[in-house]
């Protein structure tokens, strides 16, 4: 069996401290038009800004033909993001992230205009960067994570709303010259060949569609060091706010560099099952089937069979992926519609809320509830979550406050029961078991905590906290391959 393998260039353009630097972006940008090739480029709001000042427009013209996206404002300069949002909460760390990155996202919005996608620094990755991206109409998170693991390994997916290239790290390669974050060796363009094609036919061999992330930081085909790495490890800017200038490469070596990405590009373009696309082409190809789509009472009532056993996303009919958060959202809505007319919805359109903004236990002893009180709070339910795009920290009937996966498992007991026209009186109270939760894990958010730019020993639990709520949110993106063009 053969598959189509889709594949993404993208460049982080972030060296604002080496003049030098600037050109290779160019020479970059000359092998991908002599190819046919369009990139994704995120580039640090301080690199443009020094790209301003240094008078170089044809560096920007040149990247301004290729998919734009954004990188932060500062890079790793500290405090990070995942520093200075550390344990804040989920309207304070949203906010923050917005004030501290707001100002970069303009200033390389006001040149390249609308952006398509975003990819954090270093491993500054925070769940509450999500609702600005969303403000910005930023679509795509393209970058990696080890804090959230994927529903379908190795797949792109869903969470926060924002389609997610991320959870790739197998079939992640980067494209660097040398050195680098990766701390690669000097061969290493030409021994990415075999890794490639090692990726690129296991991903052919399966029965889906594959996806390989390629990643560039331009800045490795000008210097020996890392500009980023001898700067900002550990914590610490450079004493004195003077900025260390990486070793320069020699042209011959440069030239080498070059030549040998070109002959990745001529290979990569070889494969016959090969497509390079972007990130807007990836927003088109994975988009969410789910968004506009009417789900039938029986399409419903299986979400909620599959639910009540375990939180997690589901898939319905011709494999259209719900998660959790809009499977809430249809059950409250049927169940408010149920309130005022006695009889549920024959079909329904899912809202797509963010998950809750905190964690919240059940509190109360009651083991039953009155249907009727049931009813009005999944009528209050669906009015806040579409006023405020999240789903409630709690819900309250009839003396009790329910945790949100007690109260979806509860709906989903109830609906089940109304759609097969039993009479309810009193409804038991169902423990939801959040199994979606589980793919948020502290493992993972260590290693992301672990990374040069941090300090030694950080941790910010209270973002894997926040992370997991928002877990009700995820779920798998699929390809549709006839959104390729």
């Amino acid at each position: 069996m053969t598959s189509l393998v889709l594949a993404i260039i993208f460049l982080d353009m972030e060296d604002y401290i080496t003049p030098e630097s600037d050109e290779a972006p160019l020479q970059i940008g000359r092998l991908a038009e002599k190819h046919g090739l369009t990139f994704v480029v995120k580039i640090v709001a301080e690199k443009l800004r020094v790209l301003q000042k240094r008078n170089r427009k044809d560096v920007i013209e040149a990247i301004s033909h290729h998919d734009m996206g954004y990188h932060s404002d500062m890079h790793n300069l500290h405090p990070t993001i995942a520093e200075y949002v550390g344990d804040l909460g989920w309207d304070e760390g949203r906010a923050e992230f917005e004030r501290r990155e707001g100002a970069g996202y303009e200033d390389v919005k006001r040149v390249f205009g609308e952006l398509s996608s975003y990819g954090h620094p270093g491993m500054s990755w925070v769940p509450q960067a999500y609702p600005a991206l969303q403000k910005w109409n930023i679509r795509v998170y393209i970058d990696e994570t080890y804090t959230i693991t994927p529903p379908i390994k190795e797949r792109p997916y869903w969470y926060c709303n924002l389609l997610n290239l991320m959870g790739l790290e197998p079939n992640m390669l980067p494209l660097d010259a040398s050195d680098g974050p990766a701390n690669l060796p000097n061969d290493w363009l030409v021994k990415v060949r075999d890794e490639f094609l090692k990726v690129y036919r296991k991903l052919e061999a399966g029965e889906d569609v594959g996806l390989i992330n390629l990643y560039i930081h331009p800045s490795t085909y000008a210097t020996e060091e890392f500009w980023d790495m001898i700067n900002f490890s550990r914590g610490k800017n450079p004493e004195s706010g003077i900025y260390k200038k990486p070793r320069l490469k020699s042209r011959e070596r440069i030239e080498e560099d070059l030549a040998n990405l070109e002959r990745f590009l001529v290979l990569a373009k070889s494969l016959p099952n090969l497509r390079f696309i972007t990130a807007n082409q990836a927003w088109a190809i994975y988009r969410d089937k789910a968004d506009g789509r009417e789900f039938s009472s029986s399409e419903l009532k299986s979400l909620c069979q599959k639910n009540m056993s375990q939180i997690t996303c589901e898939t319905v009919g011709d494999g259209v992926w719900v998660s959790p958060a809009e499977a809430f959202s249809m059950v409250t809505y049927s169940l408010a519609w149920f309130s005022d007319s006695r009889a549920l919805p024959s079909s329904v359109k899912c809202l797509h809320p963010l998950g809750p903004k905190e964690d919240h236990p059940t509190i109360g002893t009651a083991e039953q509830i009155d249907i009727e009180e049931l009813l009005r709070a999944c009528k209050r339910e669906y009015e806040a979550m579409s006023r405020t795009g999240y789903l409630s920290i709690s819900t309250e009937i009839d003396g009790l406050s329910l945790a949100p996966a007690d109260t979806f498992a509860t709906c989903c007991d109830a609906y089940i029961a109304l759609s097969e026209r039993k009479k309810l009186g009193r409804v038991g109270i169902k423990r939801g078991n959040f199994e979606v939760g589980k793919m948020i894990t502290d493992e993972g958010a260590r290693m992301d905590w672990s990374h040069y730019s941090n300090p030694e020993g950080f941790e910010a639990p209270r973002q894997t906290e926040l992370a997991r709520l928002q877990a009700w949110t995820l779920k798998p993106a699929v390809a549709d391959l006839s959104q390729l063009g």
